[in-house]
């Protein structure tokens, strides 16, 4: 897989991590009593985001043709795999949780309608699936952190 893909996978995955960053930011301003799974949420998507930035960093080293040529890095390869690869699993994943935290459309107007609109319709995200939805995203953070850990030995 060409450096060029592999550091768009991962810009990819990085966008829909501040996209769910940003609507959990977006409820925890509108609503008085933060819910234990907001506050889970942004954590775990904080931590995914700095080991993705890390395997960015990495993957921006196979720009480098002196480094090309010594050290291939093979594990990039299996990271992006579009079907089995764990980037794809995450980028699913968030994708997932995006939808199951996001607001109708006609929140998203930027007037002072949008909050109080968040407000009501409250976090939607239960506990037991934020449980769920973050151990499957622990599971892929653990994934990439492997690599990591592989690629610098």
């Amino acid at each position: 897989m060409d450096p060029l893909s592999i550091s768009a996978s991962i810009i990819a995955i990085l966008q829909a991590t501040n996209t769910v960053i940003s609507v959990c930011y977006d409820f925890r301003a509108a609503t008085k009593k933060t819910p234990w799974s907001l506050t889970r949420v942004i954590g775990e998507i904080k931590d995914l985001r700095n080991v993705l930035e890390t395997l960015e960093s990495l993957a921006d080293e196979l720009d480098d043709p002196s480094l090309l040529s010594s050290k291939k890095r093979p594990i990039f390869n299996l990271l992006c795999d579009p079907q089995d690869g764990p980037l794809a699993a995450c980028f699913r994943e968030l994708n997932y949780l995006k939808e199951k935290i996001s607001f109708p459309a006609d929140a998203r107007k930027p007037d002072s309608t949008r909050r109080a609109l968040i407000q009501a319709l409250g976090w939607q995200l239960s506990d037991r699936d934020a449980k769920v939805c973050l151990e499957r995203i622990e599971r892929c953070k653990s994934t990439l952190n492997l690599a990591i850990t592989a690629d610098e030995t």
